[in-house]
């Protein structure tokens, strides 16, 4: 592991928040899936993830893959200190699941 804080700068970690999941049912239907289609398999409302790499932007465990991809650039954004969008500390944002978008809040977690 690399050690950031030799330079005397540390990454803060991110607080990934699920705080909603949607399954769009008549559109998921429309292109061939059940009425029993659901929303994402993986994540849940209330869950939350903090980022444990030095430079805050690993996947953390149990995270799905396709939602991470979303997520990368916003959480390296706050993980160095940033705004995303230069305006937001607390960033909301979504997978790119069409079907079955899940909502994330993403807060930077200061040392302390």
């Amino acid at each position: 592991m690399v050690d950031v804080q030799q330079w005397g700068y540390s990454m803060a970690k991110v607080k990934i928040k699920v705080i909603k999941t949607l399954c769009l049912k008549e559109l998921a239907m429309q292109y061939g899936h059940s009425k029993e289609y659901k929303a994402c398999p993986v994540l849940k409302e209330g869950d939350e993830f903090i980022t444990k790499d030095p430079f805050g932007n690993v996947m953390p465990d149990g995270f799905c893959h396709m939602a991470w991809q979303s997520l990368f650039m916003p959480v390296s954004v706050l993980a160095g200190g940033g705004k995303v969008l230069g305006i937001d500390e607390k960033h909301i944002v979504c997978c790119n699941d069409g079907l079955r978008p899940v909502i994330f809040e993403l807060t930077r977690e200061e040392e302390e």
